[in-house]
């Protein structure tokens, strides 16, 4: 394939419309930083040289109509401790690994949700949690690619995993040599979570959408021959189980890719899991 005819062929499967894009906004002190993502089209799942899995096919082109605002980061201890402080929060347990900036850990889906409408009430603005389909766009970032910062196939992808997430990496294998699944061939300083803001942003400017930790989306579990098409979030599948994205510092490569989706139950909290916000823009 030539230069040009890959470009062409990215502008096909991902297009953005530019308005308000990258605006950021933050509603209160105790507030989440809020990034505007853009209206634009995506093809949501992955191709087989992406060592992809079978839930996350056949590959379908999603539209989002219009920007909404995602979280700059997952929600941190210190903004969901606001929300235990304000009664609307049970507190969360930190596993002894650290608080403050450190995104929140061991919250279960209603956690999540409950989180939410805490901030929706509190600005009078519509929090919620991202659809599956808003979350693989904005953690794309225009790109697509196995992740936002490279490919299997370009001898990049892999290694340069610690310098854009935190993963199962070499650092994390030393440390702990009961994780003996791959890990990444690499070293992010990381055991465990860390800190938001870390690591490099994406192309829209969002960090950690991929490691650190999963995150909770809205979206029950069902294959993607049903999947809305739109952006929403999809409601009639098997909603005794919720899907998570994005992977976490426990994950070796196939599952800190955009393209990867993995079901709980509602009610799984894990220390690997917290969520971040999505706001609905007038």
């Amino acid at each position: 394939m030539t230069t040009r005819s890959a470009i062409a062929l990215t502008a096909i499967l991902f297009s953005i419309t530019p308005s308000h894009a990258f605006d950021e906004i933050k509603d209160c002190d105790v507030c989440p930083d809020l990034v505007v993502v853009p209206a634009g089209q995506f093809m949501m799942g992955s191709p087989n040289k992406e060592n992809s899995l079978p839930d996350e096919k056949p590959l379908h082109l999603v539209k989002i109509a219009k920007p909404f605002a995602v979280g700059k980061f997952e929600v941190t201890f210190d903004q969901w401790d606001a929300c235990v402080a304000d009664g609307a929060c049970k507190k969360a347990d930190d596993e002894e690994w650290g608080r403050g900036n450190r995104p929140v850990i061991n919250v279960d889906y209603a956690a999540a949700k409950a989180y939410a409408a805490w901030l929706s009430k509190k600005t009078a603005k519509k929090y919620r949690l991202l659809s599956e389909s808003e979350w693989e766009y904005a953690a794309r970032g225009g790109t697509v690619t196995a992740w936002y910062w490279g490919s299997f196939e370009d001898g990049f992808g892999l290694p340069a995993g610690c310098l854009n997430a935190n993963v199962h990496d070499q650092t994390s294998r030393t440390k702990r040599p009961d994780f003996v699944w791959l890990e990444h061939p690499c070293e992010d300083g990381f055991v465990y979570t860390a800190p938001a803001g870390t690591f490099k942003p994406n192309a829209f400017g969002l960090h950690d959408m991929l490691g650190n930790v999963a995150e909770w989306v809205e979206d029950c579990n069902g294959p993607y021959k049903d999947a809305p098409t739109d952006g929403s979030s999809a409601t009639v599948n098997d909603c005794e189980k919720r899907v998570t994205r994005g992977g976490s510092w426990w994950h070796g490569p196939t599952w800190v890719r955009s393209a990867f989706r993995h079901p709980w139950p509602p009610s799984y909290s894990s220390y690997t899991v917290g969520f971040r916000v999505a706001r609905d823009l007038p």
